[in-house]
């Protein structure tokens, strides 16, 4: 099963100035590291084991290659979030699964 991500990046900032405050593609590199299952311990830092508001844990992608199409948008977020830093954004995700193969198991997903 694969996905397509639309993504929309939301800024206390003017359009565009996504890309000058860190290029578009290691920010949808960090984004979906994130939603991605961790391959190793390595990849968690501190954070060895969820939290004990995080139960059940929770994944979108067992890995990032299930990824088979993405779509980014960028915009100003109007309602201003306080004490972020200058590099936070909202970002909404929307997942759509899409088989790699319809079967009779998937045809609901196709």
């Amino acid at each position: 099963m694969g996905v397509h991500l639309d993504v929309l990046f939301l800024r206390d900032d003017r359009v565009g100035s996504v890309l000058r405050a860190g290029d578009i593609d290691n920010r949808l590199k960090t984004l979906l590291d994130g939603l991605s299952m961790p391959q190793s311990e390595a990849q968690l830092g501190s954070k060895i084991s969820p939290g004990p508001d995080e139960k059940p844990f929770f994944c979108l992608l067992e890995d990032d290659s299930l990824v088979v199409k993405v779509s980014v948008e960028t915009d100003t977020l109007l309602q201003p979030i306080p004490d972020i830093g200058t590099n936070a954004a909202r970002v909404i995700v929307t997942v759509r699964t899409s088989p790699f193969r319809v079967t009779d198991a998937n045809l609901g997903f196709a």
